[in-house]
């Protein structure tokens, strides 16, 4: 049974929500009102009628579960309709799969995942900081992917590492690192 199931991206809500879990920012909070995570400027705006404010959700409600976002049918959430989610329009029974530019962008530069990347990258930096680094790397690539990486993957983050020391220190070899980790195909994909 398990050798015959398809490789597949996971839908658009597990994608955030594994970012943010990850990075140890997931909320467990269940029910109660949609929350409003980061968008676009500028996105609920509205021609005549009464304006709308969004208002991005406060502590820990912007980090709850993707299936609580607020959907706006005439603007639904951009970071999830990337990863074809339904605009809602009409009932649909399954969804379409692409792969585009904009997936990568959006996982590179959507606030959600830079927040997610920057909490991953500070639980990196100090978690087992007594160690050495290539153990250290070996532990977030196992956090991340649930598998040892293989010699040359760990000589890959350990360059990424010690390039962005080099250049911008510490912290941003951490983020350079939480980053990748996040962007990684294997990440977003159910094997």
């Amino acid at each position: 049974w398990l050798s015959r199931g398809p490789r597949v991206r996971l839908p658009a809500e597990s994608i955030r929500d594994q970012a943010l879990a990850l990075a140890g920012l997931l909320s467990d909070k269940m029910y109660g009102p949609p929350v409003r995570p980061p968008q676009p400027d500028g996105l609920w705006k509205k021609v005549g009628g009464e304006p709308l404010e969004y208002e991005v959700s406060p502590g820990e409600d912007r980090s709850r579960r993707g299936i609580y976002i607020v959907w706006k049918r005439a603007s639904p959430y951009p970071s999830l309709m990337n990863f074809d989610a339904t605009a809602r329009l009409a009932c649909q029974v399954t969804r379409s799969r692409t792969n585009t530019p904009m997936q990568a962008l959006t996982l590179l530069n959507d606030p959600v995942y830079v927040e997610a990347a920057r909490a991953l990258a500070e639980r990196l930096r100090k978690v087992e900081a007594h160690r050495p680094l290539d153990e250290r790397l070996r532990l977030a690539f196992e956090h991340c992917l649930t598998r040892s990486p293989v010699r040359d993957e760990l000589a890959v983050l350990v360059d990424l590492w010690q390039s962005q020391r080099d250049a911008a220190g510490d912290e941003s070899a951490w983020q350079a690192v939480a980053t990748a980790l996040l962007n990684l195909d294997e990440t977003i994909t159910k094997e």
